[in-house]
């Protein structure tokens, strides 16, 4: 009776190589499912934060949310006692229409780091603070949401989006509002704030509820670095082209898809 022969190393190699490039071929695959599952909790959240917009409008004469108080101690998603604090979600002018937290976080997001109060809390959503959530006049008349009737267009006008914040040091934060490319009261560009986190798409709602997934079509500079305000610092700006590295941008080249006509 022989001896059986075993593999060569040569044999083992090859079969070595050939499990390398299978699982080089399989990980994007299941990378891939992995980010579409998460984009479909997100448009969940996203439909469950709408819903309950919608539930106010009707308990409030039509008016949406605001998206910020004058006092910079609310926002749409809660309230602080500081600048310096948190926003505390069970206090916001939304809770009492969803009541769980989860549903405002997006699981494709993650903060880049402590913010020292600044906007956490938004889970990785923002609204549309120019036209919805406020006005588009100066301060502090531009937190005097709109009415309903206001909106010419329900289905053409967004609501809320991924969005993320990108400050000087190129971390990405949490952020409360999506804003339009321009600022129509100053005339001027505003800082690309909607994220397109799901393999270069957005996740954006609409005024009369129906949401879908969108992808980057134009980002520009405000030709000044947004973080450094706050720090008192002078930083170069980030360019275009370095916040389109950053998935940050907008859904249109000018206000069309965001404003009330």
């Amino acid at each position: 009776m022989g001896r059986s022969r075993g593999f060569t190393l040569i044999e083992l190699l090859v079969v070595i190589a050939i499990i390398g490039v299978l699982t080089a071929m399989v990980f994007p695959v299941f990378a891939s499912a992995r980010e579409k599952a998460r984009q479909a909790t997100c448009m969940s959240n996203l439909k469950q934060l709408t819903l309950a917009m919608l539930m106010y409008l009707q308990d409030n004469d039509g008016g949406f949310v605001p998206a910020q108080s004058p006092d910079n101690l609310m926002r749409w998603h809660g309230r602080r006692l500081s600048e310096d604090e948190p926003f505390d979600p069970t206090t916001g002018p939304l809770w009492g229409y969803y009541r769980h937290e989860q549903l405002k976080v997006c699981p494709s997001f993650a903060a880049g780091a402590e913010t020292e109060g600044f906007e956490e809390g938004t889970g990785g959503y923002g609204y549309n603070a120019q036209y919805v959530g406020g006005s588009p006049t100066a301060w502090p008349a531009m937190c005097n949401p709109a009415k309903e009737f206001y909106i010419q267009s329900l289905a053409d006008t967004v609501m809320f989006t991924d969005t993320a914040f990108l400050d000087c040091e190129g971390r990405l934060f949490e952020y409360s509002f999506c804003e339009a490319p321009y600022y129509q009261v100053w005339q001027s560009p505003t800082n690309p704030s909607t994220h397109f986190r799901h393999t270069g798409l957005a996740n954006v709602a609409f005024c009369d509820g129906h949401a879908r997934a969108m992808p980057l079509v134009y980002s520009h500079s405000s030709g000044w670095c947004p973080s450094s305000y706050y720090a008192g610092e002078e930083v170069a700006a980030y360019t275009g082209d370095d916040y389109w590295e950053a998935r940050l941008g907008f859904l249109g080249e000018d206000n069309s898809l965001y404003d009330r006509q």
